[in-house]
C-alpha cells in the first residue's frame, strides 16, 4: 500500500499549500482519503482524473476536508468520467445531496453516477481501511443543541494495514488520547501537529520508535514548535511524500 500526502494545509490557507487529501493506492483500488481544496489539481498533476479513482472517504464535514470535492467531481465530469464514483461521509448525506443540486451538480447530467454513503468502522474492511472515532469535533455540541441541528458530531481517524506495516493516519484529532490506545499497534503515524498541545504530542513520541509525519500545519510554526522532537524517524510532512507499507 502507497499513501501520498496530497495536502498539508490547515482550516487557515497557506500560500502554495493545498488542504488536507491523502492518496492510497493499493493493488486492487485507489481512493481519497480527504479531499481539500487544491487536492483536483494535485491529482491532474499525476493524471488521476478520470476513471483512475474508485472511492472517496472523507473523515470528518470541516471545509478544509470536503470542500475540494465538488470542484473534483465536475473535473472528472469534464474529463469524460465513465466509471461510478462512490463518496463516504461520516454524517449529513441527505444534507450533502441537497447542496450538490444546490450548486448544480446533477446525477442526470454526468456521465458516471455519484453514490454518496454514510460508512462505519467496518465498511473499508476488505480494503484494509479502519475508520475508528476521534473526539475533534465534541466541542461544538453546545452549538448542536442550541439550534437543534441534526449533526452527529463524527469524525474519524483511521489505521491502513500494508503488507509490512500499519499507519495511522490521525485526520484532525482533538486530543492525543483520541489515538493513545491505537498507535500501539503502529509502525508509521501521518499526526495532526496543531490541534493537540505540542507539549502532549512531545509527550506521545519522546521515547517512541514510531515513524512520524507531522501535518496540518505552517511548516515554519511546526518546525519552531516541534524543533527539538524532529529527528530520522519524526519529520514535517510535506507534499506529494510518498509512505509505502
Amino acid at each position: 500500500m502507497k499513501i501520498t500526502i496530497l495536502g498539508t494545509a490547515p482550516g487557515n490557507s497557506i500560500s502554495g499549500k493545498s488542504h488536507t487529501a491523502y492518496l492510497i493506492e493499493e493493488n486492487d483500488y485507489k481512493c481519497l482519503l480527504d479531499c481539500g481544496e487544491g487536492t483536483t489539481q494535485k491529482l491532474l498533476a499525476k493524471d488521476l482524473v478520470k476513471d483512475e479513482l474508485d472511492f472517496i472517504i472523507i473523515s470528518h464535514l470541516h471545509p478544509d476536508h470536503v470542500t475540494g470535492l465538488f470542484i473534483l467531481l465536475q473535473s472528472l465530469y469534464l474529463n469524460k468520467r465513465s466509471k461510478d464514483m462512490f463518496v463516504f461521509l461520516p454524517e449529513g448525506v441527505q444534507e450533502f445531496e441537497t447542496f450538490m443540486k444546490t450548486i448544480y451538480i446533477f446525477n442526470d447530467r454526468f456521465s458516471y453516477r455519484v453514490f454518496i454513503q454514510l460508512y462505519t468502522e467496518s465498511t473499508f474492511k476488505e480494503s484494509n481501511i479502519f475508520p475508528f472515532r476521534n473526539s475533534h469535533l465534541s466541542g461544538y455540541k453546545s452549538i448542536i443543541d442550541k439550534y437543534d441541528l441534526s449533526n452527529k458530531l463524527l469524525s474519524y481517524s483511521f489505521v491502513l494495514k500494508g503488507d509490512r506495516k500499519s499507519l495511522l493516519l490521525s485526520s484532525d484529532i482533538k486530543s492525543v488520547e483520541d489515538i493513545r490506545q491505537e498507535i500501539k499497534d503502529c509502525e508509521v503515524m501521518i499526526l495532526d501537529g496543531i490541534h493537540p498541545s505540542s507539549q502532549t504530542i512531545i509527550d506521545l513520541l519522546k521515547n517512541s520508535n514510531i515513524e512520524v509525519y507531522i501535518t496540518h500545519g505552517d511548516y515554519q510554526i511546526l518546525q519552531t514548535k516541534f524543533a527539538d522532537l524532529l529527528s530520522n524517524n519524526i519529520r514535517l510532512a510535506e507534499e506529494n511524500d510518498e509512505i509505502n507499507i
